[in-house]
C-alpha cells in the first residue's frame, strides 16, 4: 500500500523526526527532501525506521528544488496530509504548501525556522505549530511590533487563526496545547506523566497529528492522540529513540 502521508523537509532536522514518529507507529509514510553526498547516511537510519526515502534526492549541494517538490506531491497515491517543514528553501516551502492546498488534502506546516515565506502562505490556511516564540515572530512578520505584544498566547493564537482561517496549535509543553479553530481557542491539557526529556516531544506532536489527519481523523481526534504520543516520548530520555511505538501509544489511549 502507497504511504499515505508525506513530509516535505530537511533529511537531519525536524521534519525526519516527524517522519519517524509517524512511522515508529506504523504510518506509511515517505519523506520528500534532498541532501548532500556527505549528509547521505542519514538515510539508512531513517529507512530502518520505517520511513520510505525513494524520493530524497541526493545531490552535489543538497538543495531542495520546488519543481521536484511539486511532481513528486501530485503523483503521490493516495495521499492523505502532507508535513511541510520550514527548514527548507523558500521556495520548495511554497510548493509544499500549494500543491497540497491544490490537492485539496490536509497540510501541517511546522514555522520551524520562522521565515517570511509563511507569511506568503495564509491564504492557503495550512494547519500551522508554532511554539510560544515562534508565533510571535509569526505576528511580527504578519502585523509589526504591535501585533507581536499580544495579551497572552490565546490570543496571539487567535489572531494569527483570525489571518490565516485555518488551525493554529500552539505547544505548550506540560500544560498541553492551545488550539485556534473555528473561531475559539481552546486548550487541551497534556496528560499526567511525568516529564524526563522534551527533545523530542514537538516533532512527537506534528508527526503524528499530520498522521491521524492522513487518516482522515477530525483535528481535535488527531490532536489528542498526538499529545498523548507526546508525552510518552517526553516521559523517557532519546528524544528520537523515545518516540513511541504503535503498541504503546494504542496501551496508552485504552
Amino acid at each position: 500500500m502507497s504511504p499515505s502521508m508525506v513530509v516535505v523537509g530537511a533529511v537531519d532536522g525536524k521534519a525526519a523526526d516527524a517522519a519517524v514518529a509517524a512511522a515508529r507507529i506504523g504510518v506509511g509514510v515517505r519523506l520528500v527532501g534532498a541532501v548532500d553526498h556527505a549528509g547521505s547516511s542519514a538515510l539508512d537510519g531513517l529507512a530502518g525506521e520505517g520511513v520510505v526515502v525513494d524520493d530524497v534526492l541526493v545531490t552535489d549541494d543538497g538543495h531542495l528544488e520546488a519543481p521536484y517538490v511539486r511532481a513528486v506531491l501530485n503523483g503521490a497515491a493516495d495521499l492523505g496530509a502532507v508535513l511541510v517543514s520550514t527548514a527548507i528553501p523558500a521556495a520548495a516551502v511554497a510548493a509544499g504548501v500549494g500543491t497540497t492546498s491544490g490537492l485539496r488534502v490536509p497540510c501541517v506546516l511546522d514555522p520551524a525556522p520562522v521565515v517570511h515565506t509563511v507569511v506568503g502562505l495564509f491564504d492557503l490556511a495550512p494547519v500551522l505549530t508554532p511554539d510560544a516564540a515562534a508565533l510571535t515572530e509569526i505576528l511580527r512578520l504578519g502585523g509589526g511590533a504591535q501585533a507581536a505584544s499580544p495579551p497572552s498566547v490565546a490570543a496571539g493564537a487567535a489572531t494569527l487563526h483570525s489571518w490565516t482561517g485555518g488551525p493554529v496549535i500552539v505547544p505548550l509543553g506540560e500544560e498541553g496545547v492551545l488550539v485556534a479553530d473555528d473561531g475559539r481557542v481552546r486548550r487541551l491539557p497534556a496528560p499526567d506523566t511525568a516529564v524526563c526529556d522534551t527533545s523530542g516531544a514537538a516533532d512527537t506532536l506534528t508527526g503524528v497529528l499530520t498522521a491521524g489527519l492522513a487518516a482522515g481523523q477530525e483535528l481535535d481526534d488527531a490532536l489528542y492522540v498526538a499529545t498523548v504520543a507526546a508525552a510518552l516520548c517526553a516521559a523517557a530520555p532519546g528524544g528520537r529513540e523515545a518516540m513511541p511505538t504503535g503498541e504503546a501509544l494504542a496501551a496508552a489511549l485504552e
